[in-house]
């Protein structure tokens, strides 16, 4: 049976990745190494800023509202309110929403001689497991909670020192400040009442873990009652309704029919109240994205003096290809062979340790944290527990078809200066 070989011009292009006495050349092993690292660091940085984004975006959309409907500020009331609740969630029902009264500010939480700020929902909570998933976070205790009972993020626990069952002191900031009024002058006047301010006390019914920083070491639930008495709200009122939409991401037209069913009410949707998040998140990934792409760039010059010096030591092998007849677009195939072969190794040696350190990133991310002696990927900076990650196949493929692509663009001047070379001139050099 006849043995079918390459094309010459290929088989000249892989003997010139080597020397004569070894299996491949230093130089041609670094030629290799920047698209490797190249590419690797582009796959991982691309499924990491990918990964905040699904992350904190279904975090978000897990734990806040797809919509909120806010009372008109009332310019003679201080803490504007929806007095009655019930009206606009019959409303978000019949538009397909699910919504529950929510009351919600700032606050500080006491416990024994500790005192730190944070920030209070209060909630009904028959209605709120339609509306978040706080409920499926707890990590002990319960979040069917009555009463003087109060459900807490797990960083807040750790940060007072408190168990389910111990008690809290929950301050509210508007009311200690109640008796303070500013002049027009800019004095300050602190007026003189009969009334004695009491903090509100509530016990630990439950701890929840999201696995958002900031939210796990922020918010405190109490019940939509026990919240009126702290912002000293009337009973059955809330600062707003939060309501959750069967498709978070096509619900224009439901809000707009919302919308005309209710003009006496503001409304914000969790695109809007996260705008600036999303729009940093993007702009970040395309300029990682970016300033990345130079490292190929990089590597794509280390290939062309790569083959740039071959054609120079080649250069008598040329002359006597091109004299014996060999035409000028075979020695520019050889060149540009060559430039395919480092990009092609380089890219998908480079794909695969990519996607290896994104299936292992926690474990690298680890081994980092101890050599350094500091963590890598501190959550309160990230505001996620571990580094998120999301593969997406189309901008692998970018990745590495514009990779792939610029090695091989760094191919063709030198295969166009081996192309050129005269016979009689090449023949002459003494190299």
């Amino acid at each position: 049976m006849k043995r079918i070989l390459p094309p010459a011009d290929i088989l000249l292009a892989l003997r010139y990745l080597k020397p004569k006495r070894t299996f491949v050349s230093v130089i041609t092993l670094l030629s290799i190494v920047g698209p490797v690292l190249g590419v690797a660091v582009l796959v991982v940085v691309t499924a990491v800023m990918s990964g905040f984004d699904r992350d904190i975006r279904d975090r978000i959309l897990g734990i806040q509202a797809h919509l909120q409907v806010f009372p008109l500020r009332d310019g003679n009331r201080e803490t504007p309110f929806i007095r009655d609740p019930g009206a606009v969630i019959k409303a978000a029902a019949e538009a397909g929403f699910r919504a529950a009264p929510l009351i919600e500010g700032p606050i500080l939480i006491q416990h024994r001689d500790r005192i730190i700020p944070k920030f209070v929902k209060g909630i009904d909570p028959r209605l709120e497991p339609g509306v978040s998933d706080v409920a499926q976070k707890i990590k002990e205790g319960t979040f069917a909670i009555e009463g003087k009972q109060a459900v807490i993020g797990l960083r807040i626990a750790r940060e007072l020192g408190v168990r389910l069952g111990d008690k809290l002191l929950i301050h509210s900031p508007a009311r200690l400040t109640k008796n303070i009024v500013w002049g027009e002058d800019g004095q300050v006047t602190v007026k003189k009442t009969d009334e004695a301010y009491l903090p509100e006390e509530v016990t630990v019914a439950g701890i929840f873990e999201i696995g958002v920083f900031q939210l796990d070491s922020e918010i405190v639930y109490v019940t939509q009652d026990e919240a009126a008495d702290i912002f000293a709200l009337p009973w059955g009122s809330a600062t707003s309704v939060h309501a959750r939409a069967p498709d978070p991401l096509r619900m224009d037209d439901a809000v707009s029919r919302l919308r005309l069913k209710l003009p006496d009410v503001s409304f914000t949707t969790w695109q809007e109240a996260n705008s600036q998040l999303f729009g940093v998140l993007s702009s970040e990934k395309s300029l990682m994205l970016f300033v990345l792409f130079f490292i190929v760039l990089v590597s794509a010059f280390g290939i062309a003096g790569t083959l740039i010096t071959t054609v120079v030591q080649k250069t008598k092998e040329i002359g006597i290809l091109k004299a014996v007849g060999v035409p000028w677009t075979a020695v520019f195939r050889i060149f540009l062979y060559q430039g395919a072969v480092i990009g092609l190794v380089g890219t998908t040696i480079g794909t695969a340790a990519g996607l290896l350190i994104v299936h292992y990133r926690d474990n690298v991310s680890d081994l980092l944290g101890k050599i350094l002696g500091r963590p890598v990927f501190p959550p309160e900076l990230y505001y996620l527990s571990r580094i998120p990650a999301h593969l997406l196949w189309s901008d692998v493929a970018i990745i590495v078809g514009g990779s792939f692509l610029l090695c091989l663009a760094a191919a063709v001047i030198p295969a166009l200066f081996a192309a050129a070379l005269s016979p009689a001139d090449a023949l002459r050099e003494e190299n």
